[in-house]
């Protein structure tokens, strides 16, 4: 297997970042990996908050939730958020994983 191939598989399938890493860019490989860190720990704090939010609404609701209300509302909050913020860090997230692979082809090539 190329050492292109091994760097875009370790991004692709590790982590953004550990592809570049591997091929010998320490730093743009860190740099990679802390962003993408900080652009994880921003979505999974959005969700938490949103799973206190609808926890706290079911506390305030004053009648009791049986498991099929539950599920219909954890399947409406499933899809697209309506959290803009939330949506555009997934994106960033989606898309600088991506990069993040075809970067360490590329660079497995020179």
């Amino acid at each position: 297997m190329s050492r292109s191939l091994k760097g875009a598989l370790l991004s692709g399938l590790i982590l953004p970042g550990i592809g570049q890493v591997y091929l010998g860019y320490k730093k743009r490989g860190w740099s990679i990996i802390a962003v993408n860190i900080v652009i994880l720990y921003l979505i999974i704090s959005e969700v938490i908050q949103k799973a206190y939010s609808v926890i706290d609404e079911m506390k305030n609701s004053g009648s009791v939730m049986d498991i099929e209300q539950i599920s219909a509302k954890a399947a409406d909050l499933s899809g697209f958020s309506d959290n803009v913020f939330l949506n555009v860090l997934l994106m960033f997230f989606i898309i600088g994983w991506f990069v993040a692979m075809i970067d360490a082809y590329r660079l497995g090539k020179k």
